[in-house]
């Protein structure tokens, strides 16, 4: 039998559980699982002897900062970075300019990745326009709607203003009437404030260093969280609770699902949460930067929420700025994350081997339960026959350390987690039947990757 691509010798991953198996590739979809003694030939044929054969990674959560903030990321340098870790499908973030909250604002966006981007995208909408404007949105197609509960002040100025509780209600509302999901990054204004003021009474400079655990507590996010799930459930929305990994958030999430009283999925963001939240490194024009971000994580009682189901799916938030935007002397006028996708599947398949999670729930958290909640399933998340061939293929016993001689693709080229040891990779991605990255190596096409609908997905 003749395919476009084999990949033979695999530990496949399948809804029975995980099988040797050959994967013959059609064209775009999965055309045939094999028992390993039938014989596939391919015009390319990958061997994945000793490796595991997933269904493609799905970020749930990254900025690519296209249009508009490109000095930061692009499309195509940031799924560039994406495929370089495994990923084949992303879900850029609305903060960028014009903010994607009417049609035609949404549409650019779709247009930006569709000229630039190598795996498949949909754009997050933004539910700030009129409720017409949020409708037609929905109709053209984004998985789901986000909102940031922000002040209206740099790097946070692209969210259409400050939002007061009443204008986040009726965005809801209309969010409601579409039948989405709507996310929001919980946040108090009033902790915000008191802990620039505390500081300023404290006589101490107002640096990251000094005020950003204040800024994200528990208390704050958590009491912000509380609020956000009544008015979800008063307006009858299903509510994406983004950014669950403070305690009491975590444990609002497994209280709001137990009573089974409104619809939710919740993610975790791998950056703010994590690892290189540890340090402060500010080298503008070097290769890595660190920035130190929130209050210290429970990372015991993050991992124990996904491996439960708490907690449905990781999201990078992969947030890039350009060099010179960072400023940790200057906390209110700073670029805040950095540069995550080029290592954020290679970081979740560590994790793996460091016990945090089993290769299943791997799958679960990065692919599955994504494309099950925005309607993608089984063309995405899955490894079906007539299913699109995305495929991150992993090493789990290799062996490495991330160094600042890494290639990476980010537009910044910085590189977080400098002298992480690391106990697994992805080798392989591959995006609807074309190997996009081999053995580190980005074989990218700009215009190749595909906006990618619930209503196309079939």
């Amino acid at each position: 039998m003749n395919f476009d691509l084999v990949v033979k010798n695999g530990v496949v991953y399948t809804e029975q559980g995980f099988y040797k198996l050959n994967v013959g590739v059609q064209g775009e979809k999965i055309a045939v699982l094999a028992d390993p003694a039938v014989p596939l030939e391919g015009a390319r044929v990958i061997d994945a002897q000793g490796k595991y054969v997933l269904p493609g990674f799905i970020d749930c959560h990254c900025h690519l900062r296209d249009p508009g903030l490109t000095q930061k990321e692009d499309f195509y340098t940031g799924t560039m970075a994406a495929a370089h870790s495994g990923i084949t499908m992303v879900c850029p973030q609305p903060n960028v300019k014009p903010v994607p909250n009417t049609l035609a604002d949404y549409r650019e966006e779709v247009q930006a990745g569709q000229a630039r981007a190598v795996i498949d995208f949909n754009p997050i909408g933004c539910p700030l326009g009129t409720a017409q404007d949020v409708t037609e949105i929905a109709q053209e197609g984004s998985a789901w709607f986000k909102l940031f509960e922000k002040v209206a002040t740099y790097p946070y100025n692209t969210t259409a203003g400050t939002l007061d509780t009443h204008r986040i209600y009726e965005a809801f509302r209309a969010v409601a009437a579409t039948g989405r999901y709507c996310s929001v990054h919980p946040f108090d204004k009033y902790f915000f404030d008191a802990a620039v003021e505390q500081i300023k009474a404290e006589g101490k400079p107002i640096t990251l260093e000094n005020v950003r655990h204040m800024w994200y507590s528990d208390e704050e996010m958590t009491g912000a969280a509380y609020q956000l799930s009544y008015y979800a459930k008063k307006a009858g929305m299903k509510w994406y609770a983004m950014h669950a990994w403070m305690p009491g958030y975590i444990d609002l999430v497994r209280m709001l699902k137990e009573r089974g009283e409104m619809t939710i999925v919740s993610s975790f963001e791998y950056m703010p949460a994590m690892d290189a939240s540890d340090e402060i490194y500010d080298i503008a024009g070097g290769k890595y930067i660190y920035l130190n971000h929130d209050a210290k994580p429970d990372k015991a009682k993050i991992w124990a929420a996904i491996r439960d189901g708490v907690i449905d799916m990781i999201g990078s938030d992969h947030a890039p700025h350009a060099p010179n935007e960072y400023k940790s002397d200057d906390a209110l006028h700073t670029g805040a994350g950095f540069a995550m996708l080029d290592y954020f599947g290679h970081l979740l398949v560590s994790h793996v081997n460091e016990g945090d999670l089993s290769l299943e729930k791997l799958v679960e958290v990065t692919s599955v339960n994504f494309a099950k909640a925005f309607g993608m399933y089984p063309r995405k998340g899955s490894n079906v026959v007539g299913s699109d061939a995305d495929f991150t293929i992993v090493d789990l016993n290799r062996e490495w350390v991330i160094s600042e001689q890494d290639k990476v693709y980010t537009k910044t080229q910085t590189i977080p987690y400098v002298g992480r040891k690391m106990h697994g990779a992805v080798t392989g991605t591959v995006v609807r039947g074309r190997v996009v990255m081999e053995n580190g190596e980005v074989f990218g096409e700009p215009g190749y990757g595909k906006f990618v609908t619930a209503e196309n997905s079939k």
